[in-house]
């Protein structure tokens, strides 16, 4: 579980929301999340994308610099960063 969906989980509550009224207790409720906390949870997950591509920089940017030009190989680089990321 990410950081952001264990947050959307903490923050999740069953005490509102009220599903289906008509039927006998326990009533069924819906969660939710207040605007506040849903912003927060995209935050948590940009941080996380954040600390993912820094990491994936720092293992492997070397490999997809051209030495005799001091260039990247960006096509290269930029596709195995999305590979990376759907992988995780």
């Amino acid at each position: 579980m990410s950081k952001a969906e264990k947050f959307i989980s903490d923050c999740t509550r069953n005490c509102s929301n009220e599903f289906e009224p008509q039927k006998a207790p326990p009533s069924v409720y819906n969660p939710w999340l207040t605007p506040n906390q849903a912003r927060r949870a995209v935050e948590i997950a940009r941080e996380e994308i954040i600390e993912k591509v820094c990491e994936f920089l720092d293992n492997d940017l070397c490999c997809y610099i051209k030495a005799q030009y001091f260039t990247i190989e960006h096509q290269r680089l930029e596709n195995d960063l999305k590979q990376a990321m759907k992988d995780e």
